[in-house]
């Protein structure tokens, strides 16, 4: 039985064009874990900060605040961050810094072989 369910596309060229521009993708709890875990081998960053480079690096990935604070909030429970404060010269008050915890940087290191395994098989979709 066919859907019922009107296409969002008006025709085939349409479709054609989804493929080719193909929508940003959203990543989920595991996938903004192990984001976090990959700018924090390299070093300390801020919250913003990460989103920021995210959309730098990998221009058709997104992350949402709530997901990354839910990521942030898993690595913390972790005891796998710790977070500090910093004075910017640019800023008025401290930003929350977050810092990967030399015991959790081995494990951490063994999450990059996955995680760029996924960011490679999804680059001809995400270019």
């Amino acid at each position: 039985m066919f859907s019922r369910r009107k296409p969002s596309r008006s025709c085939l060229a349409d479709i054609e064009q989804y493929f080719q521009q193909p929508p940003p993708q959203f990543l989920d709890l595991e996938l903004a874990v192990c984001w976090v875990l990959d700018c924090l081998l390299k070093d300390d960053n801020y919250p913003s900060g990460l989103l920021q480079e995210l959309t730098q690096t990998n221009p058709q990935l997104r992350l949402s605040e709530t997901v990354l604070q839910q990521a942030l909030a898993f690595l913390e429970q972790q005891g796998s961050i710790t977070t500090y404060s910093k004075r910017c010269p640019s800023r008025g008050r401290p930003r929350r810094m977050l810092h990967l915890q030399a015991e959790a940087r081995q494990q951490a290191q063994k999450l990059m072989t996955p995680w760029h395994s996924w960011l490679s098989s999804h680059q001809l979709m995400l270019s």
